[in-house]
This record gives structure tokens, C-alpha cells and sequence, in this order.
């Protein structure tokens, strides 16, 4: 997110009038102390739920209460929200710290402003191994895993409530894992992909909801359009096609992000590529290794597409030997590229 100077400077002088105020401002009040706001008040109000949203999406919330007056609202920025605690870190456990933070970057150097709350230096130039993508539901979604707020969004066509248990990057790409209380009949646990939510996730009141004792984010992700499928003989859904839904030991587990229909599937890989997609389906889903260091997977699949992308991408290091209809769609796709 790139903002002009004179935004930028505007905002900047927001936060520190709204930490500075031992009460709540008024969108009224807010007009008169900071500089760069328009005197009228439909666009006073404009030009500032733009900023208090740039803030949201930077991890910055702005609270809002009750004041009497004829403004009835009032904005604040609470103390615990914006400070961070001190961790009593050592100078060697500082210097971690920094040399994690260069390396693993999210995109706006968020990483260095984090570091700045420390008090911590950075440890200078040293060029990031990896970049992640900073999305704008990022901020509000975080805010809704810190508070513990239930949060609510469309995706893939529908309205959801869902409880944020945690936010994991895998793949390359944000993911968001919780309890939809939209599915089922008392809510069951998903895997959203965040840049697939549509329009921004709007946060309810804090405490909304308790998360699991123990709970691992990255034990639980569901990743689409993959995830470890049942071993041979394991129980199948009532409709006899799997469902959307397999069984792991007595204990469900959401295969994919959406309510689609899965099905299971077979590959075969090679020495070459077959640590690599191990890692990438779990290793819930090996069924056999073979003499030459190949591997066979069996697995549930969402998204055929992005099944059939990958296998093409791995070249012939992959073989789809189950279902007939998968392995046929991958053969004219490689006859198609031949013909090309």
C-alpha cells in the first residue's frame, strides 16, 4: 500500500491524537485536532473511515464507544492494542529476533515497525530469503484471532460466521482456520484461503467465542485443493462417494475449504519429487514406498484443476493411477500440449 505524504502524515497525527486522549474523541473533535481533515462533515467522515480502515488493515484497531453529546460515538486507540508488551528478551535472543524478521519479510516492512515497538535494532541490509503477501483482510483477521472474536465474511458465494482459531502461511498463500458456525448443524472446522474472502471480514466483540484447549493451527490446516486422504479400508460417508468430509481414527477432519463433493486418488512419485509431495499432502497419506524410492499417496482431492496443474507441473516425475476420469483428463492435457 503506497499513501501519499500528505495522507500519510494525516494518519500518523491520528494515531497520536487518539492514544493521546484520555477519553474518546468525536468524529467532530477528531475534524478540529488533526490537521488535513475537510471542514465538511460528510466528507469528514469519508476521509476518516478510509484511515480508520487503513489502520484496521495494518493491525491498528480503533475502538469505538459510547459518549453523550450530540455525537453519541467517540474513537479511540487503546493502549493495549497498540503497545507491545515487553518479552524481556536478551541481547542474543534481540538479535534473533531481528535477523528472523529480515529474513522473513511481509510486504510493507511491517516486519521493522514490529522491531521499532521492540526497541530491538535490525540487523541491517541483509536481503530477505522470502516476502509474504500482505493482504488487506490480514489486519482485521488478526485482530479477530487475538481477541477471540467471531468473525464474519462471504466466501465462495455464501455468508459465514466463523470462530479464528489461528492464520498460518503454507503454500504461498494466508490461510485462515476456525470453526464456521454457518456448517452443520453446530458449526464444523474449515480452511479458508484469505484471498479468496470476498469483500472485508467484519470482527464481532471480543470474547466471542473460546478456542479449543491445545488447539495446533498447523496440525489442523486443510489446505485446498489436497489434504491427507483415508487409508485403504478406512470408513466412507454415509452416500458412499466420501463426502466432504474423511475419517481419521474415530476424529472427522474437513478436507476442503468449501462444501464441495471430494474424491480420492492415487498418484505415484517418483525418488525425485516424491520428499517434496509428502510434504505438500502429509504423511497421513502414504500407502506404500516402492523398491526404486518412489512413493504411492492416496488422498482426497477438492480441486480437480489444481490437482491436474500440478501433476502436469511435476512433469513425469507424477502418475495418477486412480480415478480412470483424473489420470484420462491428464493424458489429454499432455496430448493437447504435444499437438502444441
Amino acid at each position: 500500500m503506497v499513501l501519499r505524504a500528505n495522507r500519510l502524515e494525516r494518519i500518523t497525527n491520528l494515531v497520536l491524537a487518539l492514544l493521546d486522549t484520555p477519553r474518546p474523541l468525536s468524529l467532530r473533535e477528531i475534524g478540529d485536532v488533526v490537521a488535513g481533515y475537510p471542514a465538511e462533515q460528510g466528507a469528514l467522515r469519508q476521509a476518516f473511515e478510509r484511515d480508520k480502515r487503513t489502520l484496521r488493515d495494518g493491525g491498528i484497531p480503533v475502538a469505538v464507544e459510547r459518549i453523550g453529546g450530540e455525537d453519541q460515538v467517540g474513537y479511540k486507540i487503546l493502549a493495549e492494542d497498540y503497545y507491545l508488551p515487553d518479552l524481556g528478551l536478551e541481547p542474543a535472543e534481540e538479535q534473533a529476533l531481528a535477523f528472523a524478521v529480515a529474513a522473513v519479510r511481509i510486504e510493507g516492512d511491517l516486519g521493522r515497525d514490529v522491531l521499532a515497538k521492540l526497541g530491538t535494532r535490525g540487523p541491517g541490509d541483509v536481503p530477505p530469503i522470502a516476502i509474504l503477501p500482505s493482504l488487506p483482510a490480514l489486519g482485521p483477521l488478526q485482530q479477530a484471532v487475538r481477541v477471540k472474536a467471531v468473525v464474519e465474511f462471504a466466501y465462495r458465494g455464501r455468508r459465514r460466521a466463523v470462530e479464528p482459531y489461528g492464520l498460518l502461511f503454507r503454500s504461498g498463500a494466508w490461510y485462515l482456520v476456525g470453526r464456521d458456525r454457518t456448517s452443520g448443524t453446530g458449526g464444523e472446522l474449515r480452511t479458508f484461503r484469505v484471498d479468496r474472502l470476498e469483500g472485508d471480514p467484519v470482527p464481532g466483540d471480543p470474547g466471542g467465542f473460546v478456542p479449543p484447549a491445545g488447539f495446533d493451527v498447523a496440525a489442523e490446516l486443510r489446505l485446498a485443493p489436497w489434504s491427507p486422504g483415508p487409508r485403504a479400508g478406512a470408513r466412507r460417508g454415509a452416500d458412499g462417494t466420501g463426502g466432504s468430509k474423511i475419517d481419521r481414527g474415530g476424529r472427522p477432519g474437513e478436507v476442503t475449504d468449501d462444501d464441495r463433493d471430494v474424491c480420492e486418488v492415487v498418484v505415484e512419485v517418483d525418488v525425485r519429487e516424491a520428499r517434496a509431495a509428502l510434504a505438500l499432502v502429509g504423511p497421513g497419506a502414504l500407502e506404500a514406498r516402492l523398491d526404486d524410492g518412489s512413493v504411492r499417496l492416496r488422498f482426497a482431492v477438492g480441486d480437480e484443476a489444481a490437482l491436474v496443474s500440478w501433476v502436469l507441473g511435476c512433469g513425469d516425475a507424477v502418475e495418477v493411477v486412480e480415478p480412470a476420469r483424473i489420470r484420462a483428463t491428464i493424458v489429454d492435457a499432455l496430448a493437447r500440449a504435444a499437438g502444441l
